[in-house]
């Protein structure tokens, strides 16, 4: 299927409004390798200055964060003229595809185990709203885009925030002020978006 830098495409597994990912693995000597997911701007996009920015400012966003209930970034680069994050795999199924799988056979998720989830989820958020950048100064990263769509669950029984893609951080924020932007999913706006 190709490659993108050092890391040879496995398999495709999606393609969003900004980006497409596959399953990745990287190369190194004596036989080793390490599967993970790699993000890539869409081609056609990579000359567009807001994808760019966006795309961009995913990967200095999380770059920053470390944190068990958060997708992890281990590479922003650059290959063939566009952008690209490698990051962690997640052996498991998106929220999304969990509640359609449990509405196709008319169950419901557990009441315990919907709860771990919201805190294991509500653990996630804190952390990025509560970072600190290393001045000191708080981040105010928000996320923007919480749905079940970017909520990934682990075989393992971890609950991973994925997609910082249209996250804020306080130094973006103005900006996007200005523009009166407003970002995510409309069934998931919090009340003062809306």
């Amino acid at each position: 299927i190709g490659s993108i830098g050092r890391y040879r495409l496995l398999g495709r597994i999606g393609e969003g409004g900004m980006a497409e990912v596959y399953r990745a693995a990287l190369m190194g000597p004596e036989g080793f390798e390490r599967e993970l997911v790699l993000k890539r701007i869409l081609p056609r996009l990579s000359a567009s200055g807001d994808f760019k920015t966006m795309f961009v400012r995913e990967a200095k966003i999380c770059a920053q964060m470390l944190h068990p209930n958060i997708i992890q970034i281990y590479e922003f680069g650059q290959a063939d003229g566009g952008y690209f994050i490698a990051m962690e795999s997640v052996q498991g199924v998106t929220l999304r595809e969990a509640l359609t799988t449990l509405r196709k056979e008319e169950r419901a998720i557990p009441h315990m185990i919907a709860a771990d989830i919201t805190r294991q989820i509500c653990i996630g958020l804190d952390y990025a709203h509560t970072l600190r950048g290393p001045d000191g100064a708080p981040l105010e990263i928000v996320h923007q885009d919480i749905s079940p769509t970017n909520i990934m669950l682990a075989f393992t029984g971890t609950v991973k925030i994925l997609d910082f893609g249209i996250a804020r951080a306080a130094e973006f924020a103005e900006e996007e002020a200005k523009k009166g932007l407003i970002k995510g999913k409309v069934s998931y706006l919090s009340p003062e978006q809306i």
